[in-house]
C-alpha cells in the first residue's frame, strides 16, 4: 500500500512538472503581433508622409516616426539608430524598417516641398531636423539631401 501511494505522489507530482517544462520553449504570439502593429502604425505614418503635401501634417507624422524609433523591440531590447553600418551614398535597402530611416525621409521630403512652395523657415526647419536627429553615417543620404537643401535656402534658390 505505501509503495502505491508513492507512486501516485511521484505521479502527481512530477506529471505536471514534466508537462509544464515541455511548454516553456513556445513563445507567445502576442509581441510578434504587437510588433506587427507597431510596424503597421509606422508604415501608416510614412506612407502618408510620403504623398502628402499638407505641411504640417508633414512635420507632425516626421515628429512621431522620430518619437517611434525610441521604442523596444519584442526582446525588449532598445533599437538604436547608432549601430555603426558601413555609410551608404543611396536610400539604403534593408529587409526590416528603420524608424529612424523613415522619419528622416519623411523630415526630407517635408522639406523639399515646402522648399518647392517657398516656405522657407519650414524647409530650414525640417533640414535641420534631419542634421540633428540623424548625423550617424547609416542616414548620410539623408544628411547629404538636407546640406544640399539648406545651401539652396542659402543661395535663395528653390530647386
Amino acid at each position: 500500500m505505501r509503495q502505491r501511494h508513492r507512486w501516485w505522489v511521484l505521479v502527481v507530482l512530477i506529471l505536471p512538472l514534466a508537462n509544464s517544462g515541455c511548454d516553456t520553449g513556445r513563445q507567445s504570439s502576442t509581441p510578434l503581433l504587437t510588433d506587427n502593429g507597431r510596424f503597421m502604425d509606422m508604415w501608416g505614418i510614412y506612407s502618408r508622409c510620403s504623398h502628402s503635401e499638407d505641411l504640417d501634417a508633414m512635420r507632425m507624422d516626421a515628429q512621431r516616426l522620430s518619437l517611434a524609433g525610441n521604442m523596444t523591440d519584442s526582446a525588449g531590447n532598445p533599437i538604436s539608430p547608432e549601430n555603426e553600418e558601413p555609410a551608404s551614398m543611396g536610400p539604403n535597402v534593408r529587409l526590416s524598417a528603420d524608424p529612424w530611416a523613415m522619419a528622416a525621409a519623411c523630415a526630407l521630403h517635408a522639406g523639399q516641398v515646402a522648399q518647392e512652395r517657398g516656405h522657407r523657415s519650414f524647409a530650414r526647419e525640417m533640414f535641420q531636423m534631419i542634421l540633428t536627429n540623424f548625423p550617424q553615417p547609416r542616414y548620410r543620404y539623408y544628411a547629404v539631401q538636407a546640406r544640399e537643401g539648406l545651401q539652396r535656402l542659402d543661395a535663395g534658390t528653390s530647386g
